[in-house]
């Protein structure tokens, strides 16, 4: 029976419209669902694999298979100088009669941002810390361009594990923590401790869907994600840490204002609205006056400035881009521990916002400690 996991994922992908059209299963596949997904992204288009590859990536690192997260990852996210700059792609969904998402999925800057701190993440697991930061410094770097200056550059788990790996470098790390104790307002830090060498990371929940929105589907709108974890918990032996939620994804997504697409998009609808205009005003306008032998040439002239005008709207396309990297969580969290080295058997429990343990989301995680390297850990609560 095929994995649920990619069940629920390819349930998810038709139902937010990604308008990819690929084989959806393919029986030799179906007992692992990460061949199955590298059956997908074979028969993608071209644009959409790299949206399956992250899809897929993250499937693979929830399932602990970290080489094949790592190369999924490494191809669908190339250098940020090419995701910011654009492709033939892109150019072309600029043009008044190709859509938007004609383009290479790169996806909006929440998701860029997601596929740096995952490639982060990978790093340290490959006990790799300082290319870890070099990605982390990445990710924020796609949100340095939000619409207001307020929200450019603010997630608080890039900047807090910048400053954490650049503490545990031997290096000044006080410019990074305050600027992540900034944006985490009323959620308190703990200090660094260049000792520990257990670092756990947590996500919770759904993230963010998008859809259409505007008069003729010119704008992206969001669904909110859902995460009913709001902290968590690990015990381990006899440490006891309750961890914040450090980052909101949903937050992310609607913070990021005006993209510089949408005017592009703003333009085209206004060519699709007007082009309609005149083809209704043109078709009932020359409707009625051929029925009239006196103004019949007049009326088959406005007939022709009609259709004219509704061949027009119709071939102009400004439906914003939804397609969504839709098995993102909605909050990130992140805990680090001093252990010696050995095994040991971590709780990890999700709790309400009422800070009771949520039932059937316990998980347990056994950490495997190494002389002089950090063990890091990576647990969704889904």
């Amino acid at each position: 029976m095929k994995s649920s996991s990619l069940i629920c994922l390819l349930t998810i992908s038709l139902l937010v419209g990604c308008q990819t059209s690929v084989v959806l299963h393919s029986p030799e596949h179906s007992n692992d669902p990460i061949a199955e997904g590298r059956h997908i992204i074979a028969h993608a288009p071209a644009k959409d694999k790299n949206l399956w590859r992250l899809r897929v990536a993250l499937l693979a690192l929830k399932q602990g298979r970290h080489a094949e997260a790592r190369e999924l990852f490494n191809a669908a996210m190339p250098s940020a100088g090419i995701i910011l700059k654009g492709d033939a792609g892109t150019r072309k969904a600029q043009n008044l009669f190709s859509p938007e998402e004609r383009k290479s999925f790169h996806g909006e800057p929440y998701e860029r941002t997601m596929g740096w701190f995952y490639r982060g993440m990978l790093y340290w697991m490959d006990g790799e810390p300082d290319n870890a930061r070099a990605c982390f410094r990445t990710a924020q770097l796609m949100d340095a361009l939000a619409e207001k200056n307020k929200f450019r550059a603010d997630w608080v788990l890039l900047d807090y594990l910048d400053g954490m790996v650049t503490a545990k470098l031997g290096d000044d790390s006080s410019g990074a923590l305050n600027r992540a104790r900034i944006h985490a307002g009323d959620t308190t830090l703990p200090e660094y401790n260049t000792n520990a060498n257990v670092m756990i990371f947590l996500q919770f929940g759904f993230g963010p869907v998008k859809k259409s929105g505007g008069d003729v589907g010119e704008k992206i709108n969001y669904d909110g994600g859902f995460s009913a974890t709001k902290s968590a918990r690990i015990r381990v032996e006899s440490q006891i840490i309750t961890v914040p939620i450090f980052d909101d994804l949903t937050y992310q997504a609607n913070t990021r204002g005006r993209r510089a697409m949408d005017s592009i998009l703003t333009r085209k609808a206004r060519v699709k609205k007007a082009a309609d205009g005149i083809g209704d005003v043109g078709i009932v306008s020359g409707a009625i006056l051929t029925d009239s032998e006196t103004t019949r040439d007049e009326g088959l002239t406005l007939l022709g400035v009609g259709l004219t005008g509704k061949a027009v709207g119709g071939s102009v396309e400004p439906r914003a881009d939804t397609r969504t990297w839709n098995n993102l969580p909605q909050y990130l969290s992140f805990a680090s521990l001093e252990l010696p080295t050995g095994r040991h058997e971590a709780v990890i429990e999700f709790l309400d916002s009422n800070g009771n343990a949520l039932p059937n989301r316990r998980k347990n995680v056994t950490l495997t400690v190494d002389l002089g390297s950090d063990t890091v850990v990576f647990v969704a609560d889904q």
